[in-house]
């Protein structure tokens, strides 16, 4: 699988068939194997925590995730195959699931976000293994619980929707605690799939326009991410242009 160097990072340019792939086909633990992806507000995220920058850079995989990512690699001579998100790789990781037997835990959102979405699963693809869930409204001294509940019920694949940076730095530090064979971070995807947010029209999303959608929703806690934060991605992205032909 080819990879792109996107801001410093290594980019699995792949599609959506092949990161289920990866999911389904990774080896076993320890110590799992940890997968994120990558948009435009990881990026700014990266450049002022460097603990996130860290555990992107130590991550098995990295995927790019939106129109800003599918800018950047256009700008910087490449071509990403696809958007690779979570949300759209969720139902096909769904169905390819069924009947295998691997047990999902589902980590993060607002209490009772999980087990809406636990319930939302359940009656679209019956018999599929979810093994657990819990809120990520949770603190610090109580890691040692949640991970021990992990453990429990013998998890293969956690998924922590828990917002960047925390989700990527909480797979990072516990992942291989847990013993699931695969650690995702999916951001969104829970508020989206339970139905507690919903999710752009199809028209929106394949013209790039889904974090219009998203800044219509949430005008008061995303107004700075996507207005002032796309003006700072742009400008790194012409920090990366320059170096390139520089070089």
């Amino acid at each position: 699988m080819e990879t792109l160097c996107l801001f410093g990072l290594p980019i699995h340019n792949a599609t959506l068939p092949e990161a289920l792939a990866w999911i389904l086909y990774a080896p076993p633990p320890p110590p799992g194997i940890k997968l994120y992806f990558v948009n435009a507000h990881c990026v700014n995220v990266m450049h002022s925590d460097r603990a996130y920058r860290e555990a992107l850079l130590r991550a098995d995989g990295l995927f790019a995730d939106g129109t800003g990512m599918r800018w950047a690699a256009r700008a910087l001579g490449h071509r990403l195959r696809d958007n690779v998100n979570g949300t759209d790789l969720f139902p096909l990781l769904c169905r390819a699931l069924l009947g295998s037997g691997l047990r999902i835990f589902l980590l993060g959102g607002e209490p009772g976000i999980a087990e809406r979405m636990r319930d939302r699963i359940g009656a679209q693809y019956p018999g599929l293994n979810i093994c657990g869930t819990h809120h990520g409204f949770f603190l610090p001294d109580e890691n040692d619980q949640i991970i021990q509940l992990i453990q429990d019920v013998k998890t293969d694949l956690l998924l922590v929707a828990m917002g960047v940076p925390r989700q990527e730095l909480w797979l990072d530090r516990h992942l291989e605690q847990t013993g699931a064979r695969v650690g995702l971070g999916v951001g969104g995807l829970f508020n989206f799939y339970s139905g507690a947010v919903p999710r752009a029209p199809v028209w929106m999303r394949r013209a790039g326009l889904e974090w219009l959608h998203r800044l219509y929703q949430e005008p008061g806690r995303l107004w700075k991410r996507y207005l002032i934060g796309n003006g700072w991605f742009l400008w790194r992205l012409a920090g990366e242009w320059m170096k390139q032909r520089m070089s």
